[in-house]
């Protein structure tokens, strides 16, 4: 009689940096994987992935046998958190709302000790999708640095407090650095006109652009993050999002366009200028608005 086929622990084995003799037999290993497959299932229901490349990418995080056979036993989590952290690595959809469900919508509690206010948790909670599941052409995404060692949870805690606390130290330049970035973008040649207009509304083109950046929601100012300073594709954001690139397209679009009206506004607000400058001003703003979005939104801006 030919022996049972392994497929799951063939897999494993080929991926695993541990010695064969000091695993279970493939028989034995095969029960072992399906069986916490089966497991991993019922605790993310509707998460289905190909096991073969699944259990290579078990193999290749629990280096030890006795991390894997912790992994195995049936109370274990690891398992089954690796489970949902291949899912994610692959962009499955039903991955990725559970993990939002299930971790993403902890990190309020995550940071509240650094700061607990609506919009500080909602940068810190896009931060991390970013961190999390995009990442440059050549590299994996960071979920794929989970071992399944320690539990989710923590590590995604772990994560969180260190976007949160970069924020917070950011913060404490931000108000220089907006202010360095502005005039540094009122630095380039407009034309006699512009320059005019440059030299006259210097201080209150800066509160304006600033006022401008901060009536964005925090999805579009993340955007913008990403597509003037990220430099990442639309078909980039699109996925990370997981709407069509048309709506990507249309988001950046309305962002710019509400940032230049917004900034147009507040300078004629603010100056009281007749009917006769707004075009000038309005022509001033769309020149500078791409330079300054890039600088402004950077690295301390």
């Amino acid at each position: 009689m030919s022996p049972a086929p392994t497929p799951l622990a063939s897999a494993f084995l080929a991926a695993s940096g541990c010695a064969s003799a000091s695993l279970p037999e493939p028989t034995r290993l095969e029960g072992l994987l399906l069986a916490s497959v089966d497991r991993a299932r019922s605790r993310w229901p509707g998460l289905v992935v190909v096991l073969e490349p699944f259990v290579a990418f078990v193999a290749e995080r629990l280096t030890s046998p006795t991390a894997l056979l912790e992994a195995l036993a049936g109370d274990a989590p690891a398992f089954s958190e690796l489970y949902l952290a291949f899912g994610c690595l692959r962009h499955d959809r039903a991955a990725l709302q559970l993990f939002e469900d299930g971790y993403l919508r902890d990190v309020g509690a995550f940071v509240s000790g650094v700061d607990r206010s609506p919009a500080f948790v909602a940068e810190v909670r896009q931060l991390l999708r970013e961190k999390l599941f995009t990442a440059a052409p050549g590299s994996e995404p960071k979920i794929a640095e989970f071992t399944g060692s320690g539990a989710l949870g923590g590590w995604v805690r772990v994560a969180a407090l260190r976007i949160a606390l970069n924020l917070k130290r950011s913060e404490a330049r931000a108000d220089t650095a907006a202010q360095d970035s502005v005039e540094s973008a009122f630095g380039e040649q407009l034309g006699p006109e512009l320059e005019h207009l440059r030299s006259r509304y210097r201080e209150a083109f800066t509160e304006a652009v600033r006022a401008a950046l901060g009536q964005l929601s925090d999805r579009d100012r993340t955007l913008m993050r990403l597509y003037h300073v990220e430099a990442l594709s639309l078909e980039a954001i699109a996925a990370l999002y997981r709407v069509h690139l048309s709506t990507v397209s249309r988001w950046l679009s309305r962002a710019r366009e509400q940032v230049a009206e917004t900034t147009t506004r507040q300078l004629c607000e603010r100056l009281g200028v007749g009917a006769s400058s707004v075009d000038s001003i309005a022509a001033l703003v769309v020149s500078q608005v791409d330079l300054s979005l890039t600088r402004l939104l950077g690295p301390g801006g």
